[in-house]
């Protein structure tokens, strides 16, 4: 209704206002500004560097370095938007080696917390003290100051409450910040870096070697299998790092894959989807290899200012990079023994004949009784005969494969199931390779898979407990020691309380790790310690950013994973009917929390048609 008027409609925005607009861009949470603040340390060649955080960041965020430091004037500008000592004209933007080059940084910051700098220029005698308030000088004067940098920004959104009230708890907060850090001493394993979290050292990494560096990071749970990354392509560039044996490290997420170009931590999804397919056929279905690239490049093949953060580049050749890294992982994983042109899969779109139902011509499949055509062939349902491998329980089974030729076959689908939920008399007929429960019911014969039956039955009895109190626990004599990385630590921090709902009662021991004092009370016997410390271990791989409701979801799942019956363990009768009663009380019984199936059914004219005597 303002168009007409005589006065214009767009107007200039007040400098106070465009201001905290633009620190909106680079500054999102404390992590943000101690990234900035880091980065600008390690440009200042800085041997030292310590964070220190209160309230997760958002009540103080100080970090001091040993740097070159600043002299009075550059204190000063170094406030100034699109201020930069990296870059004099547009084409130096193919040399930057440094991290910090836009000159938004400490503007940013300066519009949107309260600030003070101490620095002294390394020769020079005297510091300098600058402080900024909402963007506001308020001193630059001369101060007592070693050689060096230390900033204070204070009461970060405090004139953006808006901003503010997104940000998350203190443990949240605290974990991204503990992340930040702990990916930019991966990149500089020659610099000392201290993190001090509410009066509490959480990161202690003296200078080390780059391996020693990325243990640091994954904490001891990787201390085995890890091998060298090394490959140079002539004019694309270098891949180093570490990766773990797919089959034997893996994640269930892309969580365990660094990506570093150029020194810069960045969210590459084709660095890491290059990783992935590199190391397919030889990980587990819906997992993922844990590994640390980095990638060093020619500045003139990377454009590294395509985002307000740096947090994504753009690269000159995509094909080459994936080439590269993919020759990086697979000279890598040789080394190790692993050889990968065995282990490929089929590609895309060709059918698999492991996996083809019977047809009426054919009275037994010959996946089960012919001859084995390839690798994986004892993954079959009904491997007889053939050597047993336990299944990993996050891999999918999906419904067989269905032919028009074929009138009868297994059925996995959810709705092959139901005859099993009536009421119609049922007959628990036995065990078959300690992994199936067979039940008779009419004409058919219904196979339940134990584990993922087990699965479901956890984790419908967990939903109910966070419903209606605590789930019942037991204490364990001996409570077992987990021990994380700094980061991993901080997202099972704010997952305790919950975990204390689901029977388990947890101690902080440490900064990186916990006493488990009592699991639930449907952990097995003799299982509490190994369920206690795979529950908190993938625990800690759940990204810290999820919603609640997934956030419970992945709780439950990962719990009744770990403390359900296991393939290939032998049920008395009495745990057979137990299980196949509690299942058919369950919700959703058709599959387990990863969408397994539960049940296949068999029917007799299916079993005639193999002998045919149909």
């Amino acid at each position: 209704d303002r168009i007409g008027m005589s006065d214009g409609i767009i107007k200039v925005l007040p400098n106070v206002v465009a201001e905290r607009i633009a620190a909106g861009e680079v500054i999102e949470r404390p992590a943000s500004v101690v990234k900035e603040l880091v980065e600008n340390a390690l440009d200042a060649r800085a041997r030292r560097i310590e964070v220190e955080l209160e309230t997760g960041g958002k009540s103080l965020v100080r970090v001091t370095d040993d740097g070159f430091g600043m002299t009075p004037e550059d204190a000063l500008a170094c406030f100034k938007r699109h201020a930069t000592s990296k870059i004099d004209r547009f084409e130096d933007l193919e040399l930057i080696r440094t991290y910090g080059f836009r000159g938004e940084a400490l503007p940013s910051i300066g519009a949107v917390s309260r600030v003070r700098l101490v620095t002294r220029f390394h020769d020079q005698e005297r510091g300098t003290e600058v402080i900024f308030e909402g963007g506001r000088l308020l001193r630059h004067g001369e101060a007592g100051a070693p050689v060096g940098t230390d900033i204070v920004v204070g009461d970060l959104f405090y004139n953006v409450p808006a901003r503010r009230k997104f940000l998350k708890t203190l443990a949240g907060e605290r974990a991204v910040c503990v992340e930040v850090v702990s990916r930019m001493a991966l990149v500089r394993p020659d610099v000392s870096f201290h993190l001090l979290a509410d009066g509490k050292t959480v990161l202690a990494l003296p200078p080390a070697d780059e391996f020693q560096r990325v243990l640091d990071y994954f904490g001891p749970k990787s201390s085995q299998g890890g091998q060298h990354i090394e490959y140079e392509s002539p004019g694309v560039g270098l891949v180093h790092g570490v990766i773990w044996h797919p089959n034997v490290l893996h994640r269930s997420n892309r969580r365990g894959i660094l990506v570093f170009v150029n020194g810069r931590p960045v969210r590459e999804r084709l660095v890491v989807d290059s990783v992935t397919n590199a190391c397919r056929g030889i990980t587990p279905a819906r997992r993922f290899p844990q590994a640390v690239v980095f990638l060093k490049l020619p500045g003139s093949r990377i454009d590294i200012n395509v985002h307000p953060t740096k947090a994504l580049v753009k690269f000159a050749d995509e094909g080459a990079i994936r080439r590269l890294v993919k020759a990086g992982i697979a000279r890598a994983l040789s080394e190790a023994g692993v050889d990968l042109t065995a282990a490929m899969p089929l590609a895309s779109g060709e059918p698999d004949e492991r996996f083809a139902p019977p047809s009426p011509d054919q009275p037994f499949p010959s996946a089960i009784y012919g001859p084995r055509a390839g690798p994986g062939h004892d993954d079959v349902p009904f491997n007889v005969g053939l050597p047993k491998r336990e299944r990993s329980v996050m891999e999918p089974v999906g419904p067989l494969p269905r032919s028009g030729a074929s009138e009868e076959q297994m059925d996995f689908t959810t709705e092959a199931a139901l005859p099993l939920y009536s009421d119609a008399p049922r007959e628990v007929r036995g065990q078959f390779a300690n992994t199936f429960i067979l039940v008779e019911y009419a004409d058919r014969l219904l196979v339940i898979d134990q584990h993922a039956a087990h699965e479901r039955v956890i984790y419908e009895e967990l939903a109910d407990r966070e419903r209606g109190g605590s789930a019942a626990s037991q204490e364990l004599l001996l409570p077992p020691l987990v021990e994380l990385s700094a980061a991993e630590a901080g997202r099972v921090s704010e997952l305790l309380g919950l975990l204390e709902t689901y029977g388990f009662h947890i101690e902080t021991a440490g900064a990186a790790a916990f006493r488990v004092m009592s699991v639930p009370a449907f952990v097995g016997a003799g299982e509490e310690q190994q369920v206690a410390v795979e529950v908190l271990s993938e625990l800690a791989r759940i990204g810290d950013d999820a919603p609640l409701a997934q956030l419970k979801h992945l709780m439950r799942s990962t719990i009744a994973c770990k403390a359900a019956i296991k393939a290939g363990e032998r049920l008395t009768r009495e745990g057979m009917i137990s299980l196949v009663r509690r299942l058919l009380a369950s919700p959703n019984k058709s599959t387990c929390p990863h969408g397994r199936p539960t049940t296949a059914e068999l029917s007799e004219t299916q079993v005639r048609r193999w002998f045919r005597r149909s």
